[in-house]
């Protein structure tokens, strides 16, 4: 059976991550390690987003990260969240 993508090497690690990235985000997105895609997937899962919802994957933390961001100030999360004006 071929392994062409499937190797795991790594993949525990990009789990942590992955958590690390959610916690830190206090529960407004769902962070996942694709072990097939090889990507990082950020869900978001506030009120405020677009009705078909927001999808973000990358295959950088730190850049998935920033795109989470961009996001958020997109949709003014952070002013649904903290309530400022």
């Amino acid at each position: 059976m071929s392994k062409v993508g499937m190797d795991d090497t790594g993949d525990e690690e990009q789990r942590r991550i992955a958590e690390h990235i959610e916690w830190q985000k206090q529960g407004a997105w769902v962070v996942l390690w694709g072990p097939y895609t090889r990507c990082f997937w950020a869900f978001a899962c506030w009120p405020v987003i677009p009705e078909n919802g927001v999808v973000i994957s990358a295959d950088d933390p730190h850049v998935l990260y920033s795109e989470m961001r961009y996001v958020e100030r997109e949709h003014d999360f952070l002013r649904w969240r903290y309530g400022r004006g």
